[in-house]
């Protein structure tokens, strides 16, 4: 994925990969540093939509109802969406469950994460869709998980 900057000396919008420290202008030869990534505080629940003006990847507060680009100005209509994310509470896999969710189990370690610190004294059923992934024939290939969450005693 790229990432876009403004070039300290001419001004002109500059293309990079993630993870460049320093960008180098072809127009006039400046060197640009690259700021670090913004992590939004601690609790704040962020979803992430790609800009319809210019492609460059937004994150925002979920919720909001519309994103102005910093980059071109355009302003994206936020999708509504019921799938939120959390971190596995023992490998640290970024998972994806439905809203209401009480919690979700981790299709790489099997450990079960509650969302919230939520107690429920009967069983639900949870599914979690991660995003697909391409197999070694290449074929997107559906990461679909399936598991039963009750209360520990």
């Amino acid at each position: 994925m790229q990432s876009q900057i403004v070039c300290s000396g001419c001004r002109s919008v500059l293309l990079y990969p993630r993870g460049a420290t320093n960008v180098c202008c072809a127009f006039c030869n400046a060197l640009t540093p690259v700021p670090p990534p913004q992590l939004p505080p601690p609790g704040m629940d962020m979803a992430q939509l790609i800009c319809g003006g210019c492609r460059t990847l937004l994150m925002y507060t979920r919720g909001a109802t519309s994103v102005r680009c910093s980059c071109c100005h355009t302003v994206n209509l936020a999708p509504v969406s019921n799938v939120a994310h959390v971190n596995c509470g023992n490998c640290r896999t970024t998972l994806m469950y439905p809203y209401g969710a009480p919690s979700v189990k981790c299709a790489v370690c099997h450990y079960i994460t509650n969302v919230n610190g939520l107690a429920h004294s009967q069983s639900q059923t949870v599914v979690v869709e991660n995003p697909m992934s391409v197999d070694k024939s290449g074929k997107l290939v559906s990461n679909v998980v399936v598991g039963v969450t009750t209360e520990k005693k």
